[in-house]
């Protein structure tokens, strides 16, 4: 590291080391504390310029110059990336398999438990019936 790595590197990440690159960084701090009036000076300015940058008003892009951008990009020959949607789209479709499959379940075991609870409540009623009135006066519904 010297001085002229050092203030490029405070050109492209800025004063704050924090959001250099770690190794960057690292370099920056060990000859920072070697040579501290060079890199406080490399540092003051590079704080000026982000000062300056942070207070600059954001530009906002309109729509047309959005539009003309998206249509120069296509004559280009560039595409948008198609893996995250594609990736997306069989995920939605694994999902929707999912909650078919728990619903075809939910069906068939509301179903069988159904009947099957509908057996044991005849029986009951059967033997209820048995015991209150005797073997003779029984009759079996269904």
């Amino acid at each position: 590291m010297d001085e002229a790595r050092l203030r490029a590197l405070a050109d492209i990440w800025g004063a704050d080391l924090r959001r250099w690159p770690v190794t960057d960084a690292a370099a920056a701090r060990a000859w920072s504390a070697a040579n501290r009036l060079l890199a406080e000076r490399a540092l003051f300015e590079a704080r000026q310029l982000d000062a300056a940058l942070d207070t600059s008003p954001r530009p906002a892009v309109s729509t047309a110059l959005r539009d003309r951008v998206i249509a120069s990009a296509g004559t280009a020959g560039l595409k948008a990336r198609e893996g995250l949607s594609v990736a997306l789209k069989r995920l939605f479709w694994i999902g929707g398999v999912g909650w078919a499959a728990a619903a075809c379940a939910g069906v068939v075991f509301g179903t069988a438990l159904g009947s099957q609870m509908a057996a044991d409540q005849q029986t009951d009623l059967v033997l209820e019936q048995a015991l209150v009135s005797g073997l003779d006066d029984t009759s079996v519904p269904g």
